[in-house]
């Protein structure tokens, strides 16, 4: 997720400035920028020796964007990136999917015949149809961090992380926990069966350079998505 770093405010959450690009027109370009920023990094990493998948994501005004599968496989096959599709996956909001489920599924079905994987982000805080759920082409679903926080005191979180995953799973897709940021919270979503896990225990943002640093000094690449 993009960050800006104000010569003045200093560093900017994407919640801080993102609105203002899509309420502006500035977000076609911005994620443009974001999309060929990480494509080339992806591929410097895969020269590098490091076979990842770089997740990328996409605010509704992108998601709506037709031209945004066109420019993907135009990035994919040159435009100084070259890099498999199979590297790449799109994250969208459950709730930006079921805005416009028509769209969505097209858009959807479009990025899997590239070979793009589709990640649902922050599920279980929207309103998703499961009759819809179970038709799309979606690879991955992310457990909303507001549930998978406070899992070590709450037994009502636990249950309702546990379903998702129990439910991700007999659907077919992968299921990745936010929000993890102590080894209580992580033994459990080992215990439960969770695929992957992301969040503040087991890495901070970082810049391209020190994460490079952080694959090379400890062993959490099965940690990476």
């Amino acid at each position: 997720m993009i960050r800006w770093q104000h010569p003045e405010l200093g560093l900017l959450l994407p919640d801080q400035f993102i609105p203002f690009a899509e309420r502006s027109g500035l977000i076609h370009p911005l994620t443009d920028w974001v999309i060929v920023t990480a494509l080339r990094q992806c591929k410097i990493w895969q020269l590098a020796g490091y076979d990842l998948r770089i997740a990328i994501n996409v605010t509704a005004r992108s998601f709506q964007d037709r031209k945004l599968v066109a420019r993907l496989e135009e990035l994919l096959s040159g435009g100084g990136t070259c890099l498999p599709a199979g590297n790449i996956e799109i994250e969208i909001t459950e709730n930006i999917l079921m805005a416009d489920i028509e769209h969505g599924a097209k858009v959807l079905q479009q990025l899997r015949e590239l070979g793009i994987s589709v990640a649902v982000d922050d599920f279980g805080t929207g309103y998703s149809s499961l009759a819809y759920l179970k038709r799309l082409p979606i690879h991955s679903m992310k457990v909303d961090k507001s549930f998978v926080m406070n899992m070590a005191a709450d037994e009502s979180d636990t249950a309702i992380v546990l379903s998702t995953i129990d439910l991700a799973h007999n659907l077919g897709f992968r299921i990745v926990a936010e929000g993890v940021e102590n080894q209580d919270t992580l033994d459990i979503l080992n215990k439960l069966g969770c695929d992957h896990a992301q969040g503040f225990h087991i890495c901070h943002p970082l810049p391209a350079n020190k994460l490079e640093c952080w694959f090379n000094e400890t062993a959490g690449m099965k940690a990476i998505q």
